[in-house]
C-alpha cells in the first residue's frame, strides 16, 4: 500500500488583509465619546406655574422690604427712647430732707430743718407730710404744737415783745422761723428752709424736746419734675415714682393704715 501525500493548498494571506496593512500592527480603537454624569434637565413651566413662581418672588421681596422697614422703625424708636432718657436724666430732681442742731458759722446750737434738691433739675413741691406716733401733720408748726406746745412759747414771746418794745426778743429769747413748702419751685442745688430755732436760756427746754423727737419723725415729700414725672421721697432719701401727688397721698395713707393694723 503506497502512502499518498496530501498537499493542502496554500492560503493567500493577502486576501484577508488589505494592501498596505501590516499584519503585526493592531488597528486603533474607534473614538468613543465619554458619557455625561449629569444630563441637563429641561424645565417646561406652564403659565400657571410661572405665575406661582412670580407670586412667591413678590412675597419674598415684600417680606424683605417689611423687615427692613421694621428694623428702621425699631432703630428710630430706640433713638427716641434714648433721647427721652437723657432728657429725663437732665431734668431729674432729687429732694432730701435735712436736719441739723448746730450752726458751725455762729458756733452755737441751732435747729435747722430744710429740703435740699440734689438732683439735676428743678422740683415742684406739691406737699410735705410729717408722721409722728401714728399721726400725720401737714406742717412743722402743727407737729411741734402737738408734741411740744410751741404755740404757748410763741404767745410768751408775743407778750414779752408787747411789754417792752425796746427789747430784741429774737436775740434775747430765741425766736423761731417757719415756712411752708407746698407749691414751691425748688431749683437744683437749692435749699428751702422750713424751720429755724436758736437755743437760748429762755427756750432751752423746748429746744431740747424738739431735738429729742427729731429722730422719731418720718417725713415724706411729693414733688414733680418739669416733665411732670412725680416722686415721693422719704427722710431716708428713698425715692418712689408715683402717677401724681394726689394718688401718691392716697397710696401713702393706705400704707399707714396697713402698718397701723399690723401693729
Amino acid at each position: 500500500m503506497t502512502q499518498q501525500e496530501t498537499t493542502l493548498p496554500d492560503t493567500d494571506d493577502s486576501q484577508d488583509h488589505p494592501p498596505g496593512h501590516d499584519v503585526g500592527r493592531s488597528e486603533p480603537a474607534p473614538h468613543v465619546k465619554p458619557k455625561r454624569l449629569f444630563r441637563p434637565i429641561q424645565l417646561k413651566l406652564s403659565r400657571s406655574k410661572m405665575n406661582t413662581v412670580l407670586a412667591l418672588c413678590a412675597m419674598l421681596i415684600s417680606a424683605a422690604s417689611f423687615y427692613a422697614t421694621y428694623m428702621q422703625a425699631k432703630a428710630a424708636q430706640e433713638q427716641v427712647a434714648a433721647a427721652e432718657r437723657q432728657l429725663e436724666a437732665e431734668t431729674w430732681p432729687w429732694l432730701q430732707f435735712s436736719y441739723s442742731n448746730f450752726d458751725l458759722e455762729a458756733e452755737r446750737p441751732r435747729i435747722t430743718i430744710g429740703i435740699l434738691n440734689s438732683g439735676t433739675g428743678p422740683a415742684l413741691i406739691e406737699w410735705v407730710q410729717y408722721h409722728y406716733r401714728g399721726q400725720t401733720y401737714d406742717s412743722l408748726t402743727a407737729l411741734f404744737d402737738a408734741c411740744c406746745n410751741i404755740s404757748a412759747y410763741r404767745e410768751a414771746l408775743d407778750t414779752a415783745q408787747q411789754d417792752d418794745n425796746e427789747v430784741n426778743v429774737l436775740a434775747k429769747f430765741g425766736w423761731y422761723i417757719t415756712s411752708r413748702a407746698e407749691h414751691s419751685l425748688l431749683a437744683d442745688g437749692a435749699t428751702l428752709p422750713l424751720f429755724t430755732m436758736q437755743k437760748s436760756n429762755f427756750n432751752n427746754r423746748l429746744w431740747d424736746k424738739i431735738d429729742d423727737i427729731s429722730e422719731q419723725v418720718e417725713v415724706f415729700t411729693c414733688y414733680c419734675s418739669l416733665l411732670k414725672q412725680c416722686y415721693i421721697s422719704s427722710v431716708e432719701s428713698h425715692v418712689s415714682p408715683v402717677e401724681d401727688c394726689t394718688q401718691g397721698k392716697l397710696t401713702l395713707a393706705q400704707q399707714d393704715d396697713t402698718t397701723t393694723k399690723e401693729h
